[in-house]
């Protein structure tokens, strides 16, 4: 990658920076200042919670953009098929099969599947304990409709027997994945067709909202996500500090029938949800379907980003070259994207001293940042190597979209030996599980640290 350094102010160069002829790095002569601007760049960024979600369980071929979550939906009786008796191999094989990509899974529980193969979603063990359910027959050629059309069960959600048996699982499911660092989120499913929380049996609200409380209860640390389809509980949700989802993107119908709108009226502070807890969208079908509904892909990009959507899943299938540049600036932008802009400091610090830095930074993209990620410092000697590390006060959090302005100091110990040095900087997981957060820089990047400029140390 190539580096671009411009020096707004020309004066003395800065000894060791590696200039491109498009660029160049220096001090300004009258107030002795390094200033180094970085271009933006236009890469699309793997980066953890942010973008694009594969749905392959293992992969099977090269995801269609670099994407740092797989998103898995699976069948309650495919992971309790005896009660007491959980195969988890239905998500850790999912999770090992993506680990070596550097990519966590997102997870929904379904007890009601159109697409299932036989009779069962919930367990057949379920309804042999008493659980009350009803038959339904869907499918057909319509793929957003259902596989198969064969006669299938749904539990009934209001039965004690269901809340109690799928409580139990789902806090045997949160024991094992809640805080697992390979779990992004969960969505709040568990009730309707495929989890969505669509049904032509509908439980009463407190039984809904129970459903919501069993999800909290067992996951305090992993986010939590809600289907956006029950505007009634979605209000219950987000008070609780959920994010939301939205399947059904692309519809005309579903892109009206959306914030502002009579149906949502009831759900306060839904416009700002993203600011405190991710949005997940889905498309309603693959671009083929949304063309011969004669549905405009183009608007359904916008609406992803004007919702400031956080992730994506990719079940639109084939997408045509000329569309493609859409769908790929979707993938860019979607959550946050960090640039620095520019980095001002001084040529030379004494030791026992402190490096007084100014930066510009900007978040051009369409969400914001929700893990605890910590901006930090290095000096690097003349092999790469960090002889001082800080982490700055500043919390990328709090970068919602637009333009930033940091000052950080830097203290330097007097023992550092004399000598000239690296400047760099990361932004990294402070456990140390997660993956750096790259940023979309021209700068040289290894691992996530990014070498910005030099200086001496007197």
């Amino acid at each position: 990658m190539i580096r671009i350094l411009s020096l707004v102010c020309v004066g003395a160069m800065v000894p060791g920076l590696n200039l491109s002829p498009l660029g160049m790095a220096g001090t300004d002569a009258e107030s002795s200042v390094v200033r180094v601007q970085f271009r933006e760049v236009d890469t699309l960024l793997a980066n953890p919670g942010q973008g694009w979600m594969s749905q392959q369980r293992s992969p099977r071929s090269e995801p269609r953009f670099p994407c740092s979550v797989v998103y898995l939906r699976f069948n309650w009786a495919d992971a309790e098929p005896e009660e007491g008796r959980y195969h988890w191999s239905v998500i850790d094989d999912t999770i090992n099969a993506w680990q070596s990509w550097g990519a966590a899974v997102a997870l929904r529980v379904m007890t009601c599947n159109a697409h299932s193969r036989g009779y069962y979603t919930s367990p057949k063990w379920l309804f042999d304990a008493g659980c009350r359910g009803f038959e339904y027959l869907v499918g057909g050629d319509d793929p957003t409709s259902g596989g198969e059309r064969i006669p299938r069960i749904e539990p009934d959600y209001a039965d004690p027997i269901y809340l109690e048996k799928h409580g139990a699982f789902l806090k045997a499911l949160g024991d094992r994945y809640d805080g697992h660092p390979d779990v992004e989120f969960l969505d709040i499913g568990s009730y309707g067709v495929w989890g969505e929380w669509h049904t032509k049996k509908p439980a009463p609200l407190s039984v809904r909202q129970r459903i919501v409380d069993l999800y909290l209860q067992a996951f305090q640390k992993t986010p939590l996500v809600f289907m956006s389809d029950d505007a009634e509980v979605l209000a219950y949700a987000l008070a609780r500090g959920t994010g939301f989802r939205r399947d059904g993107v692309g519809s005309p119908w579903h892109e009206e029938n959306w914030i502002g709108s009579r149906k949502y009226a009831g759900v306060p502070g839904m416009a700002d949800t993203w600011q405190r807890a991710p949005i997940v969208f889905e498309w309603f079908g693959n671009y083929d379907y949304l063309q011969s509904r004669q549905w405009s892909f183009a608007a359904a990009v916008d609406f992803m980003l004007r919702n400031h959507v956080t992730l994506i899943n990719d079940n639109i299938g084939r997408v045509p070259p000329e569309a493609m540049p859409q769908l790929e600036k979707l993938a860019r932008l979607a959550g946050a994207r960090f640039v620095l802009r520019e980095l001002t400091h001084e040529p030379t610090v004494s030791r026992g001293g402190s490096l007084n830095l100014k930066m510009q930074w900007a978040n051009v993209g369409v969400g914001k940042l929700y893990r605890p990620y910590t901006l930090r410092l290095f000096l690097l000697d003349a092999a790469r190597r960090p002889v001082l590390t800080l982490d700055a006060k500043a919390d990328p959090r709090d970068w919602l979209p637009g333009e930033h302005s940091l000052a950080e100091s830097l203290f330097v110990p007097s023992e550092l030996a004399v000598g000239q040095y690296t400047l760099a900087l990361m932004l990294g997981d402070p456990g140390g599980q997660g993956r750096p957060f790259r940023l979309a820089i021209d700068a040289p990047e290894k691992e996530g640290r990014y070498e910005l400029s030099t200086l001496n140390v007197e």
